[in-house]
């Protein structure tokens, strides 16, 4: 499996300490590949994302964040270089909110929508809960928490005939199981919901490129939530993904 450190942000100061995460999450593990990035240059920042992931992004490679502005230049170039892809974002936020020009952790997936070839209905959102009435737009697809216990059908159908682009925000989980995140949210998916969840879609055998994001170390329960993290990645080892 090809780990990579993406230690950005763009959260407009309220992900700050995001930036620590890979190296927390990923501490037990040695030669990890890192995108190096100027923190004061938002814009050199995107640039080095989309540019440096051209390099990986048919490796099936797992991107481990910094906050959800790095899934826009990774989807970007997943999108660019994939044959018919689809998106799963597995999120308490649609993060569709009206895109600024270097989108943010809020407006990410509206302006991966608007500026690529992507259609909404090859995008799959699960677990959001909290969506604010501008981010209603998109006719995209969903399945909410309280669904997941009747999903595998659903996600079968969705990934049909695509290469999948898979982006996990750590708040999908309930905000007792991972607090340390900049916006966490109540009555989110179990541990154990999640994981599953996780391993059913990675064993459908279409996700191409993934990213785990929003994890901060700097918040209230940051081992909790680190130790979270870290069963993800077990968890896409167990599947030899």
């Amino acid at each position: 499996m090809l780990l990579i450190k993406v230690p950005g942000k763009n959260g407009l100061g309220m992900t700050d300490g995001v930036e620590d995460a890979p190296n927390k999450i990923l501490e037990e593990y040695s030669n990890i590949k890192e995108i190096k990035l100027n923190p004061s240059d938002i814009e050199e920042q995107e640039n080095t994302i989309y540019k440096e992931s051209e390099k990986i992004i048919n490796q099936k490679p797992f991107f481990i964040g910094g906050d959800h502005s790095i899934s826009y230049p990774l989807a970007k170039r997943f999108i660019e270089s994939t044959e018919n892809p689809g998106i799963i974002i597995l999120d308490a936020h649609p993060d569709l909110m009206p895109p600024t020009q270097n989108p943010t952790h809020e407006e990410w997936l509206s302006a991966t929508i608007k500026e690529t070839k992507i259609k909404p209905d090859n995008i799959l959102l699960i677990g959001a809960r909290n969506i604010d009435s501008a981010e209603k737009e998109y006719p995209i697809k969903t399945i909410a928490i309280q669904d997941l216990s009747n999903y595998n059908e659903k996600i079968k159908e969705f990934v049909t005939g695509k290469n999948i682009y898979l982006s996990i925000d750590i708040d999908f989980f309930d905000s007792t199981i991972a607090p340390a995140t900049g916006y966490p949210e109540k009555e989110g998916a179990t541990k154990q919901q999640g994981l599953n969840l996780i391993k059913n879609i990675l064993q459908t055998k279409k996700v191409r490129a993934a990213d785990l994001v929003e994890i901060n170390p700097s918040k209230p329960g940051a081992e909790q939530t680190i130790r979270l993290a870290k069963e993800i990645i077990k968890t896409f080892e167990e599947v030899n993904w």
